[in-house]
């Protein structure tokens, strides 16, 4: 088991850098105080696809999950420690990580309806045995579509 972390490493093109950010992301940055192993965080980021807000949100999740199954205890009401507290803080970061994984998931990302590119349009247009529609680019341009109506009547 690894716990590593370089704050000069946060490029999220590389393997290292992944795991960094997503350390940074859920503030697992100390090295006296460590959350999640390296190999638990790399196994987030292959669970999102290396999205480092997903992976954060997942990580959030483990570490929430951690402080849940602990009580909160109080001696003398001098020491006490509220896990209850840390495990809903972590749930928050969770939720907010998410919807930052979201947001930012879309950027630079090019988007298909049903998954239908120009060039798959452009072949399909293009096969013999393919009937005509009967819509068309600027059909409505200069009467063309009262026209067709009537020549199709």
């Amino acid at each position: 088991m690894a716990w590593t972390y370089d704050e000069t490493d946060l490029d999220k093109s590389t393997p290292s850098g992944r795991l960094n950010v997503v350390r940074l992301l859920i503030g697992d940055t100390e090295t006296l105080d460590q959350l999640l192993q390296d190999e638990e965080i790399n196994f987030a980021l292959s669970e999102s696809n290396n999205n480092t807000y997903f992976a954060g949100a997942w990580a959030a999740n483990a570490i929430a999950a951690s402080y849940a199954r602990r009580v909160t205890t109080k001696l003398d009401g001098a020491l006490s420690a509220e896990y209850s507290d840390l495990a809903k803080q972590y749930k928050a970061l969770s939720n907010d990580l998410r919807e930052q994984g979201q947001k930012y998931s879309l950027t630079g990302t090019s988007l298909s309806a049903g998954g239908i590119s120009d060039a798959a349009i452009v072949a399909a247009q293009s096969l013999s045995d393919r009937p005509s529609s009967a819509f068309s680019k600027g059909q409505f341009d200069n009467g063309t579509a009262f026209q067709y109506i009537q020549d199709n009547d």
